[in-house]
């Protein structure tokens, strides 16, 4: 086995990610009974990172000067950004994410959420994202919210799904987008349960108007001093 030049706990203190001089990054229990991930690094750099932090309890994120930062996930998915233009990068673990400083930016560094990837994945069958489309055609007046809804009617959990992802969105615009999927679900649920159909496309598009307000759920930046 090939010596370890750094290693990292997770947040939550039940993992531990290790790299090694033959550019291996590998992640374990801290039982050290169970082998969690091997990610060879060396078609990258052949030298050890200057800096490895954990992004989360779910990725690590390395940091080598020529080849910027990369961002190793629990299935061994990855992702690279390149900080070319900067003479300095510091790694700062979070909770949830990982803070990137530079010479002139604090950025924040965070993994997609499971539940926002199933909702906005492309072709995804899940129920919330189904809302997401329905919401999407009753605001532009596309489609009939009863064909899209009839055979997959929103659900409490589908509801529930769409405003924790708008809590964990930063975009303001798909924010908003996703809390208007979430109270055009909760008019569709109401109208289903009392029956009233007559006036519920005038219920649902009133409480939609929610939309025309200056802000989001609260102003949320991933540049500057905003967490």
């Amino acid at each position: 086995a090939s010596p370890i030049v750094d290693m990292s706990f997770c947040p939550n203190g039940r993992f531990l990610a290790c790299f090694t001089e033959a550019s291996m990054l590998t992640v374990m229990s801290t039982t050290f009974e169970t082998k969690v991930l091997d990610f060879d690094t060396s078609e990258g750099s052949s030298s050890p990172p200057l800096a490895m932090q954990w992004c989360g309890e779910d990725s690590v994120v390395l940091h080598w000067k020529n080849m910027g930062i990369l961002m190793v996930g629990p299935y061994g998915d990855w992702l690279r950004f390149p900080y070319n233009n900067t003479s300095a990068v510091h790694l700062i673990p979070e909770m949830d994410a990982c803070r990137v400083i530079t010479d002139s930016t604090v950025e924040l560094l965070q993994r997609v959420p499971p539940m926002t990837a199933n909702l906005l994945r492309i072709g995804s069958i899940e129920g919330s994202a189904l809302l997401l489309e329905a919401s999407d055609a009753f605001t532009v007046g596309t489609v009939s919210d009863d064909v899209l809804l009839s055979d997959n009617p929103p659900k409490e959990e589908d509801i529930s799904l769409c405003i924790e992802a708008a809590t964990k969105e930063f975009d303001i615009a798909t924010q908003k987008r996703l809390l208007r999927a979430a109270s055009y679900g909760m008019q569709f649920l109401k109208q289903q349960q009392t029956g009233n159909s007559a006036t519920a496309g005038l219920v649902m598009g009133g409480a939609l108007n929610f939309e025309a307000d200056e802000g989001g759920m609260g102003e949320q930046n991933n540049n500057g001093d905003g967490g």
